[in-house]
């Protein structure tokens, strides 16, 4: 993960993180768009410079039969917070157990890939048509957080079409 990587007071830089990223993953991989057949994720004032990683595609660093979310972003500059987001896209109704199942996944995939002397934010995201309110109140249960380095984060749900900085507060 190179000793070359700038750092600021010792902690690596959100630009340095998205490099760090990019450089571990296969180009073909790498999205522009944040969506599936029937749902999307708008990408819209998304903090800059980021990398979108395809985990549905072939060249994604997901082994044969790995359980996966459909996308990973990283992304952050160098005056704010580098965001680390598993997203997975569910255009109709999702199980009790899918958001969950998946994030998961995709936080193991990310703590593989992000340097780990990276400071991140972690935002596990779930996106929906509509969820009726007993299967969000499922997944607000602590049981459903998802851990990542040793935090567990509530899902962060939204809807179709919605911006993904709608996830991205503190």
């Amino acid at each position: 993960m190179g000793g070359n990587l700038q750092s600021h007071r010792g902690r690596m830089m959100p630009s340095d993180v998205v490099d760090a990223v990019k450089s571990n993953t296969d180009p073909e991989c790498h999205a522009t768009r944040c969506s599936d057949s029937r749902c999307s994720l708008s990408l819209n004032g998304a903090p800059q410079p980021y990398v979108l990683i395809s985990l549905e595609h072939q060249a994604s660093p997901v082994k044969e039969n790995q359980p996966h979310c459909d996308y990973l972003f990283v992304g952050g500059n160098d005056a704010a917070t580098c965001w680390v987001v598993p997203i997975e896209l569910t255009a109709g109704k999702p199980s009790l157990d899918k958001f969950p199942t998946q994030l998961t996944a995709g936080a193991a995939i990310a703590d593989d890939l992000v340097p780990t002397n990276a400071d991140v934010t972690f935002r596990p995201v779930g996106v929906h048509s509509g969820i009726h309110r007993n299967v969000v109140e499922h997944l607000r249960r602590k049981a459903n957080y998802i851990r990542f380095r040793g935090k567990s984060i509530a899902i962060e749900l939204l809807r179709c079409r919605d911006p993904l900085t709608k996830a991205l507060k503190q």
